[in-house]
């Protein structure tokens, strides 16, 4: 019997939400940007304006429509991870030498236009970088499977230029990304360490064919040996010892490391060649920020601090959900979750018409 195909991405789930739109009869719009939200004098928001047969990134592409929400709108919009000058108005760090995870319209325009309209846009300095990407491949790439995967859980993460560990592998995401950006702009590498052991008791379990196509796209390096690995990115290699050689006491001992890092279970010894690295250079990934909403997923106006009529937000678009540091994982729920509880808010609206 043919095993039918498995898709673990988050597409899967868009596919769900499409294959119920359709049993339901819900037409979906493809290609339509939306220039402007429409809100009256009366202060109630009352459709869209659109192009549609928009080609991105083409902002004066497709024919120019007019949409009339007879009850409201929601705001689903994603983050403006590959917009740099409208990250950098809100972290000025998080220049062109960033790359993002994220696909390229992934852009401002409507946290302008909301705004624009009243929303009260909150919390948008808050930038999550993944510290686990490579500078080696565009977008979210596959290094990062090895990365954190092997390397923050059965291995080490070393600054090249001390070969020392310069941060817990297993804290949060802005804890480990501010690390790494710290070393890079001082003009170190670092890069993310495992042995073949680690490499074996992980991914190759996990992710099946993984590692050779790490290896394949150049982006996980193997080497025969450790001493050959350090030459390649200048190591100092006594240093580089005596950090492994301190992994591997904590591990014998099982007892979190001075940086509190604790023992992985199952972890072993580090040591059994072939040597595998990645280097670490973070990317912008996720905006924590966004438009304030109640808990009916209403969208609060600036200037009054009351909902405004007619207008409902959820996931990405909103802020005030995740604080200054998202958990892998949890923006699903915040999109599914809140999702519902805006679509249902918004159905049971009187049609203002």
């Amino acid at each position: 019997m043919q095993i039918p195909a498995i898709n673990g991405s988050g597409s899967e789930i868009v596919h769900k939400q499409l294959a119920y739109a359709k049993k339901l009869g819900i037409p979906v719009r493809l290609r339509v940007y939306v220039e402007r939200i429409i809100r009256d004098e009366d202060g109630r928001v009352k459709g869209l304006q659109v192009r549609e047969g928009y080609r991105f990134p083409n902002a004066q592409s497709g024919k120019v429509k007019s949409i009339k929400a007879k009850k409201a709108v929601i705001l689903c919009h994603g983050g403006f991870g590959a917009d740099v000058n409208y990250r950098m108005k809100h972290d000025p760090k998080l220049t062109d030498k960033f790359d993002t995870t994220n696909q390229p319209g992934a852009t401002s325009e409507l946290w302008r236009e909301a705004s624009r309209i009243g929303g009260n846009l909150i919390q948008a300095d808050w930038i999550q970088c993944g510290p686990w990407n490579s500078p080696e491949e565009k977008g979210m790439g596959v290094a990062l499977y090895f990365a954190q995967g092997a390397a923050a859980t059965q291995g080490i993460w070393i600054d090249c230029a001390t070969g020392k560990r310069f941060v817990n592998e297993l804290a949060n995401r802005k804890i480990r990304a501010d690390a790494v950006i710290t070393n890079n702009n001082k003009g170190h590498t670092c890069i993310a360490l495992a042995d073949q052991t680690a490499v074996d008791l992980t991914i190759q379990k996990s992710r099946p064919g993984i590692l050779d196509k790490q290896l394949e796209r150049k982006v996980v390096h193997k080497f025969a040996t450790l001493e050959d690995l350090a030459k390649q990115y200048n190591v100092p290699m006594d240093a580089l010892q005596a950090t492994i050689a301190d992994y591997n006491k904590h591990q014998a001992e099982g007892t979190p490391d001075e940086m509190g890092r604790k023992i992985y279970k199952g972890a072993q010894a580090i040591g059994t060649g072939p040597w595998y690295c990645s280097i670490l250079s973070p990317k912008v990934h996720h905006c924590m920020g966004g438009l304030e909403t109640n808990s009916k997923g209403q969208v609060i106006d600036v200037s009054s601090d009351k909902p405004i009529p007619g207008l409902y937000a959820a996931g990405e678009s909103t802020g005030g959900v995740h604080g200054a540091v998202r958990l892998g994982s949890c923006a699903v729920l915040d999109c599914l979750a809140n999702g519902r509880i805006a679509g249902r808010k918004a159905a049971q609206e009187q049609n203002w018409s």
